[in-house]
């Protein structure tokens, strides 16, 4: 019988205060591998320190400072060796690069890297032992590169979810028209003002947007330039957002770019039927059909009326969504293929 591996891994994440989708897949799996057992620390900025559970060593590096600094390098190796990892694991463009630049002082230690979004140079993701993507597009974007898919997973939704948001009285639920949702920053990357300026196009359905940020304003001139006022509800920042969510008729992503997004994953466990433009690992999950291009208001126009035509049927086509999401995007199932990917490395 094989015996249980335990790995000395060392996660470098370089964000400073901000826990976005990046942040949330490298402090969930760094915790939930120290759960299982595993000697975890995370080399990060102090900001981030709160979200590490106890059972991960955290080790503080001030991430402000700039990648080609040398004294910063110099640091940043020190306090990765002093966790005496035999994984060094970095995420995303800047701990990717400060990895690899300090890549021969780092001994026998075996590098790993996760990148998020597509990018323009691979050049921060070479030299590496394995290299993971959070979609089959950041795969290929990389060039040729080597590495291997694995997706941005979550704890399925518990029981009961949906009902304690609806226990809220959220509006438009009363009445004859479905309601949409979408979910996210509300950034440009998240494209709510493009879906805006479809919704204005196409009459038929109540919009939900939940989400906090700095487009706000920006938003809500265009709600009241088009007259979307008795159709659009913006519900901030809502602890309760994958239960609204489940009680919505459809979901929308609508971002110019993205790296996952957690918010159809969420969906789909909640087994909403989705649209969502060309981003992440949208077209892993969804058929064609479902999917529209990138920074387009008629591309979410046409999404909007093709869902509407047929929600019900599109629902039933997501059925093996719904199947694959609940059995593959787990955050068991992505520590799992995590956990492979370093024990090829060391094998």
């Amino acid at each position: 019988m094989k015996l249980r591996v335990v790995f000395r891994v060392c996660h470098v994440l370089a964000s400073v205060g901000e826990k976005g989708g990046l942040e949330k897949n490298v402090i969930e799996l760094a915790n939930r591998q120290a759960s299982l057992g595993h000697e975890v620390s995370a080399v990060a900025d102090e900001s981030m320190r709160r979200h590490f559970s106890k059972d991960v060593r955290f080790v503080a590096h001030p991430m402000s400072a700039g990648r080609l600094n040398p004294f910063n390098r110099t640091a940043l190796r020190k306090r990765i060796l002093s966790t005496r990892a035999q994984i060094v694991h970095a995420h995303a463009n800047k701990a990717g690069a400060l990895v690899r630049a300090i890549r021969k002082g780092l001994g026998r230690m075996r590098r790993v890297a996760t990148v998020q979004n597509i990018k323009r140079s691979a050049a921060p993701f070479r030299d590496y032992h394995a290299v993971i993507t959070a979609s089959a597009q950041v795969r290929d974007s990389l060039g040729g590169i080597p590495a291997t898919v694995i997706w941005n997973s979550i704890d399925p939704p518990p029981p009961g979810t949906r009902e304690k948001a609806l226990a809220t009285a959220p509006p438009f639920l009363d009445g004859g028209d479905p309601v949409f949702c979408t979910v996210g920053r509300l950034v440009p990357a998240k494209g709510m003002d493009l879906l805006l300026e479809a919704t204005a196009r196409v009459p038929g359905f109540k919009l939900w947007v939940v989400g906090e940020g700095v487009q706000r304003r920006e938003l809500e001139g265009l709600i009241e330039t088009h007259g979307l006022g008795d159709r659009v509800w913006m519900a901030g920042h809502r602890d309760d957002a994958v239960g609204l969510m489940g009680c919505a008729a459809l979901f929308i992503v609508a971002s110019r770019n993205e790296g996952g997004p957690y918010t159809l994953a969420e969906a789909l466990h909640m087994k909403v039927p989705c649209l969502s433009t060309r981003v992440g690992f949208a077209p892993e999950f969804l058929p064609d059909e479902a999917l529209m291009e990138t920074h387009s208001v008629d591309e979410l126009e046409r999404g909007l009326r093709f869902a509407l035509g047929d929600l019900k049927g599109l629902g039933e086509r997501l059925a093996p969504s719904y199947e694959m999401v609940a059995r593959e995007v787990t955050l068991d199932a992505m520590t799992r293929k995590v956990l492979a990917v370093y024990e090829r490395v060391t094998d």
